[in-house]
């Protein structure tokens, strides 16, 4: 089997691999590495890797692994300080790399070496990702259990007030309005724990393949009920997009958060023309919690308000985390454990003028 053949899978990855034999010599590049290095797969054969990166400490580290025959992992930044035509960039490039030996699978007694590289915005992408993704999960089961505790005592609290209240009613009337206060706030902090759990209740409904688009346009109708003329909402919709498979009003939950808190954006620091846009398209070799899918649905929601504040944005997802005064800091929360129970997730790409929600989720395939 040529080495091409061997290695052919890796052309679907959206991340550079770069595979190199035990003189630490190029045996083959993806297509990413070939965009990556400006070097066609024909000119890299044989090449070492000095050609395009400079000898600092972590390209030693690697050069020191492969000539020990070392099959520990190795990472590090390393700079891209050449092109594949030996033109120096006029600015060194950081690019984070790992590298792995791996035994070929037609002959054990061979190794080679895999180098991943990830240009290092998008390897901060991915890092940030799996920091929300983790930040989430870790609050599931403490958000459960302190939903539960809370509600155990609710419901006496509430039963108590009840009995008390068909007393007075007979009794002394004018104390009724009390106990309806009582019950009011009873029934407010039930259903305020109820949002808490939704996004962390165990399992999903049934889920089943759907058209997005009837979901987004539920949603924008909505959005212009609660704001009204006060925001230029657009659509910008890929009528293309294969169906998803998912819970329709899960889906119409998750947009609807990420409409509304666009919306308060934009309107929390008044622009001259606000505006929020609802965006689909497909989104090619997304790599998502580890998997990378070859095709994915990515829906947009795209402003124009100031941006999300460094100081908040580690935390973005995490329940309580808001800067609207009076609000619960649920509405990101609820919709990135929705997007992670449908299999996706949700980027986020802000700046002073344009903030995107970038929700990612798998298609159904052969639609």
């Amino acid at each position: 089997m040529s080495t091409l053949s061997k290695h052919i899978e890796f052309d679907a990855l959206q991340f550079s691999i770069i595979i190199l034999n035990t003189q630490a010599r190029i045996v083959y590049l993806n297509t990413s590495a070939q965009v990556l290095l400006r070097t066609p797969q024909s000119h890299a054969p044989e090449v070492p890797l000095t050609q395009w990166f400079e000898m600092d400490d972590t390209l030693t580290q690697i050069m020191q692994h492969i000539e020990h025959g070392s099959e520990d992992i190795c990472k590090g930044v390393v700079r891209m300080i050449r092109q594949g035509d030996g033109s120096e960039l006029e600015v060194p490039q950081p690019i984070y790399v790992a590298l792995s030996a791996q035994r070929q699978a037609d002959d054990v007694s061979e190794r080679v070496y895999i180098l991943e590289c990830f240009e290092l915005g998008a390897y901060e992408q991915v890092q940030q990702d799996s920091q929300w993704r983790a930040q989430v999960q870790s609050h599931q089961l403490l958000m459960r259990q302190l939903a539960h505790e809370i509600k155990n005592p609710l419901g006496g609290i509430r039963g108590a007030t009840q009995l008390l209240q068909d007393e007075l009613e007979t009794e002394q009337p004018d104390l009724v309005e009390y106990t309806e206060m009582v019950l009011e706030q009873v029934d407010r902090l039930k259903n305020l724990v109820d949002q808490f759990l939704v996004p962390y209740r165990q399992g999903m409904a049934q889920a089943v393949a759907l058209n997005i688009h009837e979901v987004c346009e539920k949603v924008c109708k909505l959005a212009q009920i609660e704001f009204a003329d006060a925001i230029d909402w657009q659509r910008d919709y890929d009528v293309s997009v294969p169906q998803v498979r998912g819970v329709a009003d899960y889906l119409q939950q998750l947009l609807l958060n990420l409409m509304q808190n666009a919306g308060q954006a934009v309107l929390r620091e008044p622009t001259a023309h606000p505006k929020v846009i609802l965006r689909t398209r497909i989104a090619r070799n997304c790599l998502v919690n580890q998997v990378t899918y070859p095709m994915m649905l990515e829906i947009s929601v795209i402003d124009n308000g100031p941006g999300v504040p460094d100081e908040i944005y580690d935390t973005l997802f995490l329940p309580m985390v808001t800067q609207r005064e009076g609000g619960t800091g649920l509405g990101l929360s609820v919709a990135m454990q929705i997007a992670q129970q449908h299999g996706g997730t949700i980027e986020v790409h802000s700046r002073a003028g344009r903030t995107q929600m970038r929700v990612l989720l798998p298609i159904v395939p052969n639609t």
